[in-house]
């Protein structure tokens, strides 16, 4: 009996003690994670401040670059309407020619 009493004992202390060390270790983990929450805190308005520097060359690079790719489209769109004109032409004479050949074997 004494022995059964003897085992629990020692099984409930270890259990306590496992109990201890389980909650340390969240202590210690939670102190790690309120200072990496401040080290983030403290660096956010740095960030902040860069990600505007950033957005306002981004907005005068485009700025400057508008009126390049404005151009640039209307030369592609009067590429693009002359080599349709030019598709036109060669679907046409190449059609006249069929009709000639057709007519040719009637």
């Amino acid at each position: 009996m004494k022995q059964m009493f003897g085992d629990a004992t020692k099984a409930v202390q270890l259990n306590v003690q496992t109990v201890v060390l389980r909650v340390k270790n969240v202590n210690v983990t939670s102190n790690e994670l309120k200072s990496a929450l401040s080290n983030v805190e403290s660096v956010v308005p740095e960030v902040q401040t860069t990600v505007k520097d950033i957005q306002k060359d981004v907005d005068k690079m485009n700025f400057k670059n508008k009126a390049h790719l404005d151009r640039i489209n209307e030369a592609q769109a009067r590429i693009e309407t002359e080599l349709a004109t030019l598709n036109d032409m060669l679907t046409f004479g190449k059609k006249k020619k069929r009709n000639k050949k057709a007519n040719a074997v009637k």
